[in-house]
């Protein structure tokens, strides 16, 4: 635990259980859900485990991973901002095949032979989380912005929803995001020449950056100017869940447009990342359980 507390900028944490898991990120003490998520359900269901935030620098991530590697008491847990994709890397081969294909995890867990692996529940349930509220994408164009961690797995289980006929628009600033978009089939265009875009044929408008979260809160990532140009009956989800009411959904509901947030979404991917790192209740009999307890 001594050590742990060098590598973590929360220095003041104390582990009270011998098993333990974490979500890591650069700030999750200030707001992630997770923890709360998971010790109430470690605490329904009996398990002395307990979920803890870690702070990480980037400099300190790689040696954090090594530390988390090694000590088998940790069982896994989930990865937030901005580090998706950067644990991804560090993981190696250990990664679950859907993962691979996005390039980002969210979730860890033991394999049967104790080693760490990363996984992605974030694209399952954005899907999940859009479909429940609005129904069946396939019939939907849509536009993705930012395909970051989180956007690329939202990204990958959007565009395998859709019709041949329908087309899913990535918005990104760098050539990697222009790569994924190609390798999954989708349209890509800059941030830069959003304006191009034509609007009016987009039925759904995924927010997947960080714009409309803590110090960006009061920005949007489409302007005044853009919402102009949106059909009456575009659907806005944006993942983002803290605010509930980011810049983008005010925005959208000024036009009277139906909204999404990430709230929902959130809460089903730490039921599906729970389940991955608890395998003592299994995956899918835990989902229905725990949705039920919230």
């Amino acid at each position: 635990m001594k050590k742990l507390n060098t590598l973590i900028s929360n220095k003041n944490l104390i582990i009270k259980t011998k098993k333990y898991t974490s979500i890591i990120g650069l700030f999750p003490s200030k707001g992630a859900r997770s923890p709360k998520l998971w010790n109430r359900a470690f605490k329904k269901y009996g398990i002395k485990n307990e979920m803890v935030p870690f702070d990480v620098k980037i400099k300190n991530l790689p040696r954090l991973m090594k530390y988390l590697n090694k000590d088998q008491n940790f069982i896994g847990g989930c990865v937030t901002v901005p580090y998706k994709e950067r644990i991804f890397k560090l993981l190696k081969n250990n990664i679950t095949k859907t993962s691979k294909k996005i390039g980002a995890v969210n979730c860890l867990f033991r394999n049967k032979r104790g080693q760490l692996f990363g996984t992605n529940t974030d694209g399952e349930a954005a899907l999940k989380s859009f479909e429940n509220k609005f129904g069946r994408v396939k019939y939907k164009n849509i536009l993705l912005l930012g395909p970051g961690g989180a956007g690329k797995a939202v990204a990958s289980y959007f565009s395998k929803a859709l019709k041949k006929n329908k087309m899913l628009t990535i918005v990104g600033r760098s050539s990697d995001s222009k790569k994924f978009a190609k390798k999954i089939g989708a349209k890509w265009q800059t941030f830069k020449n959003i304006s191009k875009i034509k609007f009016n044929e987009i039925d759904v408008i995924i927010n997947c950056t960080s714009i409309g979260f803590l110090t960006k809160k009061n920005n949007s990532p489409i302007s005044k100017n853009l919402f102009k140009n949106l059909n009456k009956n575009v659907k806005i989800f944006d993942i983002i869940y803290q605010p509930k009411e980011t810049k983008l959904i005010k925005l959208a509901k000024k036009k009277k447009l139906k909204t999404l947030n990430g709230l929902d979404m959130n809460l089903i991917q730490a039921v599906l990342a729970f389940g991955y790192t608890n395998k003592k209740l299994g995956k899918n009999n835990l989902t229905k359980k725990y949705m039920k307890s919230f």
